[in-house]
């Protein structure tokens, strides 16, 4: 870890923390209110829930980026007010009865829009990683716009007045500001930093040297020790970045009005290798794969840690620093790649790690047909390495020239990791035969016609799961194939995985036989490749 000198003045730790005048009894009022009442997870959703809730409700669908981005693709239905003009056209938003769906490109800006509709009174939800996370899951887009039709407000006036003097007068940036930048800063011209998680949080992980904390539970409740200068330098964190935007907003309709927050929160900051104080040494672990492989399932993202050739292709096109691994055999390899990419065939993964970056770093794997990658990415992510992504469909959809001309490997040190955990993946990835655990549609079909015992285990959403499935199929989606591990059959059933393509079955493929199932496999290909060899689903 870097050593880095960052230099808190003393009179930044002496501020005192006074009284705050009211600027209004009505927001105040509200605020505290909303404070005491906040959403669970403050509103946010996922993308999979979102295409549950579509398939079984009609939510009113707000794209807050601006007019241009939503010009280039946007979810269908979707109505269009740039975040800044929101506090203006909320004649354009239905009643508080019916939930508001907020959405922006990667969150940021849902989150300010739509905590703001929050305390207006709005039933509004936020999308977790946005429209990236959206379409980053091959959901549908679309480039025609939606008119909005124009009614009543709903919100009371001088809530609606305060909302709109914050949402036009956001900064560039979006009042945000990076972990890079404020260490910068502590060094200059310190802010002052509020800190808005738990006590626990603050006592066990650590603080930013200065820090004050106002838990976000009690926010409002600890008003009497917010700065009494309202054009105060404020920088608020938590631990991720949503629960410092939900103290952003309420800040900012009290009349703060020089409040940033740090994107990523604390976790970014120490990510970034930026030292903490207070924080307690972590207790002595034991490698547990149910509890490493349950947390991977919860926190993954609404991609699945699946990434588009056409995004991979963009970006290659934007100068993007990232390492592209191609897991096919040499042979495969030495016919054409990719530019950049360096080969290191699934079954030696674990013998080359050394030839990958770090664990944070953006690392994009792709294969012929995205199941090899994907079981190179779950083998990947379960060793920690926090960013690495599985091209869909493989090379095979990649429409740029491809090339022979040798890419040079930088060597550098494989990460320390759990040997326990270590030996777990390095087994299966050794053991990987030359079929790779997969089984074709046709070649499925034919066992099951033959009468073969075959438990066929459906991993989608659903909503997915509704709209059709393999006939005689069990549903276990698989974020929640952990929490139901107790519905797996016994550990010598002949199972057979599969999602929509190859990818979210070949992960539920990898994480059965770590955990010493002998007869697994995945569908090549999903209900895709089903439908496509004249397959049929049922409901």
């Amino acid at each position: 870890m870097r050593k880095l000198l960052i230099l808190v003045l003393v009179t930044l730790m002496a501020i005192p923390f006074i009284p705050v005048t009211a600027q209004d009894d009505a927001v105040v009022a509200r605020l505290e209110e909303y404070n005491a009442n906040m959403p669970k997870g403050y509103g946010t959703i996922s993308v999979e829930d979102l295409n549950v809730k579509l398939a079984e409700s009609e939510p009113f669908l707000l794209d807050v980026r601006e007019v241009d981005e939503y010009a280039a693709g946007h979810l269908a239905d979707s109505i269009n007010i740039p975040l800044r003009t929101l506090g203006q056209n909320l004649n354009l938003l239905p009643g508080f009865d019916t939930e508001i769906v907020v959405i922006c490109k990667s969150g940021g800006r849902a989150m300010l829009g739509g905590v703001t509709l929050q305390i207006l009174g709005y039933n509004a939800l936020i999308l977790k990683g946005g429209y990236d996370a959206w379409a980053g899951e091959d959901n549908f887009v679309t480039t025609d716009p939606f008119e909005g039709t124009a009614g009543d407000v709903a919100a009371d006036a001088t809530l609606v007045a305060a909302a709109d003097a914050f949402l036009s007068n956001l900064p560039q940036g979006w009042g945000m500001v990076t972990p890079a930048n404020l260490n910068v800063e502590l060094a200059e011209n310190p802010p002052l930093l509020v800190d808005v998680r738990t006590v626990d949080e603050w006592n066990t992980a650590g603080y930013i040297e200065g820090a004050q904390n106002v838990p976000i539970a009690e926010f409002m409740a600890m008003k009497d020790q917010w700065p009494a200068d309202k054009d105060a330098n404020i920088v608020i964190y938590c631990a991720s970045g949503t629960r410092g935007a939900v103290a952003f907003v309420m800040m900012n309709l009290m009349g703060y009005t020089n409040v940033r927050n740090m994107s990523g929160g604390i976790n970014a900051w120490i990510a970034a290798e930026f030292p903490v104080v207070g924080a307690q040494p972590p207790a002595e672990e034991t490698f547990d794969l149910e509890a490493l492989t349950a947390a991977y399932l919860t926190g993954m993202p609404g991609s699945f840690n699946a990434i588009r050739v056409a995004d991979v292709e963009a970006k290659i096109a934007a100068g993007e620093e990232f390492t592209l691994v191609d897991v096919r055999s040499a042979d495969e390899y030495a016919e054409g790649f990719i530019p950049g990419a360096i080969n290191i065939p699934l079954q030696e993964l674990t013998d080359h790690l050394d030839m990958l970056p770090n664990l944070d770093a953006d690392i994009v794997v792709y294969c012929g047909s995205g199941h090899r990658s994907t079981m190179a990415t779950t083998a990947l992510n379960l060793l920690g390495y926090t960013n690495a992504t599985s091209m869909l469909s493989g090379i095979k959809a990649w429409t740029q020239p491809l090339t022979t001309e040798p890419t040079e490997v930088v060597m550098g040190a494989a990460p320390e990791i759990d040997p326990a955990l270590f030996a777990a993946v390095d087994a299966f990835i050794k053991g990987i035969p030359a079929g790779y655990f997969s089984v074709s549609a046709a070649n499925l079909n034919t066992e099951i016609i033959e009468g073969a015992e075959i438990v066929l285990i459906d991993v989608r959403t659903d909503s997915e799961w509704a709209e059709g499935h393999i006939e005689g199929a069990i549903h276990l989606t698989l974020r929640d194939l952990m929490t139901r591990k107790a519905e797996w059959p016994a550990e010598d059933a002949n199972i057979v995985f599969y999602g929509s393509t190859s990818h979210r079955g070949a992960m539920a493929m990898v994480l059965a036989r770590m955990f010493g199932y002998t007869n697994v496999r995945s569908l090549g290909g999903g209900t895709g490749a089903w439908t496509s060899a004249g397959f049929e689903l049922v409901q």
